[in-house]
Parts: C-alpha cells; structure tokens; sequence
C-alpha cells in the first residue's frame, strides 16, 4: 500500500510541467478503450474488475498541436470490498492532482444514472469536485433504446456522446479538451522581481511552471495558469509583467 502511494506521487510529480487529462469512471465504461483512441496507443484492455491495476499515461495530440498528457485510472466500484479502499484510493491520486477530467460512463447500461451518481460521489470525496470535468457518455453503438440520449444531454450540459470502440466522436471530444484548455489555461511568461516572495510563493501553489529563470535584477517564468488569476499576481507585485509566451509545446 505504501508503496502504491509512494509510486503515484512519483508519477504526478514528475507530470507537473504538463497539463493533464484523467479518466475517471465506473468499471466497464470503457476508459482503457477511450485512452487508445485518443492517444493512438494499445493499452490492456480487458472486461475485468481492476485491469487497469495502475495509472498508465500517454500524449494525447490536439488539433492546434498542443500535447497534453492523458492517464487511465482504476475503474470505480460500489461496495468494495474493504481490504481493497485504500489501495483504490492510492491509485486515483493521479485523479486527484489533474486539470481536467473526463468522466467516463456506459450509456448502454441501464444503471447509468446509480454508476454517474456513484463514481461522483467518490471525486467528491477525494476532493475533486470543484475540477473542470467533461461529461463522456460512451458505447452510443451499444446503445439500444436512444431514449435516453435527450434526457442525459439535459441532465448533463455540454456533455459528449461517443463510441471509443468505433472512434465516433472522438474529434469533438478532443475539441472540447481543447477549448477548456484554451478558455481558462494560458499560457504566459511572467517576469518579476527576484525578492519578490509572495508572488513566488503563489505561483508555486497556483500555476504550472513550465520553465524559470532567475537573473541578477529579475526572475522570467513561463507558466501555465488560470487565467482569472491574472489581476491576483497584480496585487501581490503591481510591477510584474505578464505576456503572452512565444511558442508552445
């Protein structure tokens, strides 16, 4: 178990300088499927409780050429059997520290509702509630009464119906990663002073470093950042400058 826990913050130390996309989502709703589809590898795919025992992570391409980092998590269960909690908690850490979540659920079983409350209640519970996350329904060429479909798109606004198996849907799905990404991650380079502490103390805790260098009369960031906190890095040093940073990954 230790070392479990040791392994993920290894893991999502050594991610920190990419912005990163984590599956969420019941058990059988397809995830390790959805991650080869957007990422164009083969990971083990199996219909079993746990097969994907770790976190496995790939580069997920957008189609502005931006890179991001897409990892496969532990599929969510109710009523797990106690001596297997922690061990499952470990392995959603990864869950825990991304940007963006994709909450992966099967739209062809008829427990789709309990499965969506279910998994939600666990993100809660692990402190991720207030991550932006997407909606994805999957298996829509399983699905046998389309019924459903408005229900769920009114119930879940903005969602995304897809098919990992067949890939339909998988071009809006990567669009829509890209405009979060676009809407409220910027990229910039930040120059400030080197004394200035307070504001490098908050970018450490609030902003994705992405490089830093630090020169005799200034220290130059580049950092990946929420973009509402712009007027915040003001007040803690009115005579920072922020622009936007030439070339991307």
């Amino acid at each position: 178990m230790y070392e479990i826990e040791k392994r993920q913050e290894r893991l999502v130390a050594s991610r920190k300088e990419f912005f990163t996309v984590s599956l969420v989502g019941y058990t059988n709703a397809g995830k390790s499927t959805l991650m080869n589809a957007l990422t164009e590898i083969d990971t083990f795919v199996e219909d079993k409780l746990f097969a994907t025992l770790d976190t496995k992570t790939s580069v997920c391409r957008l189609e502005n050429g931006k890179k991001v980092l897409v990892s496969d998590t532990v599929g969510f269960i109710q009523k797990l059997p106690h001596h297997l909690v922690s061990s499952f908690k470990a392995t959603l850490e990864e869950a825990r520290h991304a940007d963006l979540l994709l909450h992966v659920a099967d739209i062809s079983s008829p427990l789709v509702h309990k499965q969506v409350e279910a998994v939600n209640a666990v993100l809660k519970e692990l402190g991720c509630g207030n991550t932006p996350t997407i909606m994805v329904f999957n298996k829509i060429d399983a699905l046998k009464d389309a019924s459903i479909v408005p229900l769920l798109q009114s119930n879940f606004r903005d969602s995304i119906m897809l098919s990992a198996k067949t890939q339909e849907g998988i071009g809006g799905l990567k669009r829509k990663i890209r405009e979060i990404l676009e809407e409220r991650f910027i990229d910039v380079e930040l120059t400030c002073s080197p004394g200035s502490g307070k504001l490098i103390a908050y970018l450490h805790e609030h902003a994705r470093i992405l490089s830093s260098r630090f020169e005799e009369q200034r220290a130059i960031f580049r950092l990946l950042m929420d973009g509402k906190l712009i007027q915040k890095l003001r007040t803690l040093d009115d005579t920072v400058q922020i622009k936007d940073a030439v070339g991307t990954n």
